[in-house]
């Protein structure tokens, strides 16, 4: 692992104190870095090796989201983990002063991109969008998410969930030392954890959500990246959304859930490729 050079900040955003990474030229085109939602990650533990690839031809921001990291510790009861976290990247957003931006998501942080893509009004300013195993919801196998959600921080725990998402946890012992510790960040484990709290005296509807029928309408460019060896989505599932859209396109590679981690070097490759691309549709 090369480390990267970025520098570490922090912005109030949407009223929230909110740590990035911000790294490369700012004459370059901009590049934002959304996290995966696993226990323990950082900007830097699931980015470090793309932001060395892509900082010489990006001007790269990766923003912390709410809960993880330096950002602040943030829970809501009452709206998906979507819904209080988009309005936050976009304060952000309004905060640096980003006019337009490409946008490369891991996992969770995939997820979160591809519902930005159908906000009204395009609040983050997104010019295309690469969602590494985000499919926004859809598609997502239950054993993957109560595999994801078993974690008491421990090394052994930390060890386990690293093999889950990046194909196996060998060789990577400062990886799963460095998850271990981003655990035991106070909030952290109890933000992730919260949301699994029901109130025992009252049984709540799953609320209506239209995020096919609005991807189906999207006018933003993104491309759909899959891992052949993921265990925590449903095969194809990015050739199914990809029908919905002549804006989307699909790619599988040879990786597990996180190719970010396992093979980064085929990351920044699809990468550069998409966004290096002149026109601004397929």
């Amino acid at each position: 692992m090369v480390a990267a050079q970025f520098e570490a900040k922090s912005v109030v955003a949407g009223g929230f104190m909110t740590r990035y990474l911000e790294a490369g030229d700012r004459s370059k085109p901009t590049l934002i870095l959304i996290h995966d939602g696993a226990f323990g990650t950082t900007a830097e533990l699931c980015w470090n090796d793309v932001i060395a690839e892509l900082s010489p031809h990006y001007h790269i921001y990766a923003p912390e989201l709410l809960g993880w990291g330096g950002t602040d510790k943030v829970v809501y009861f009452d709206r998906s983990p979507y819904a209080a976290r988009i309005p936050h990247i976009a304060g952000l957003v309004r905060e640096l002063g980003i006019d337009q931006a490409d946008y490369l998501g891991s996992s969770f942080g995939g997820s979160l991109i591809m519902r930005a893509t159908v906000e009204p009004g395009n609040p983050w300013h997104i010019r295309r969008a690469i969602s590494i195993s985000g499919s926004g919801g859809p598609y997502r196998l239950q054993s993957g998410i109560e595999a994801l959600a078993d974690y008491t921080p421990s090394l052994a725990s930390a060890a386990k969930l690293t093999a889950l998402i990046a194909g196996s946890a060998t060789g990577m012992e400062a990886h799963v030392q460095q998850r271990h510790d981003n655990s035991l960040i106070p909030g952290h484990w109890e933000t992730l954890m919260a949301p699994r709290l029901k109130n025992p005296s009252v049984t709540r509807a799953v609320p209506p959500d239209d995020y096919l029928a609005r991807l189906a309408l999207t006018s933003i460019p993104s491309l759909l990246l899959a891992g052949a060896r993921d265990p925590l989505l449903e095969g194809g599932w990015a050739e199914r959304l990809a029908v919905l859209s002549p804006k989307l396109a699909a790619v599988t590679i040879d990786a597990g859930h996180e190719p970010n981690i396992e093979c980064p070097a085929e990351v920044c490759r699809v990468a550069k490729n998409y966004f290096g691309r002149a026109e601004d549709s397929k």
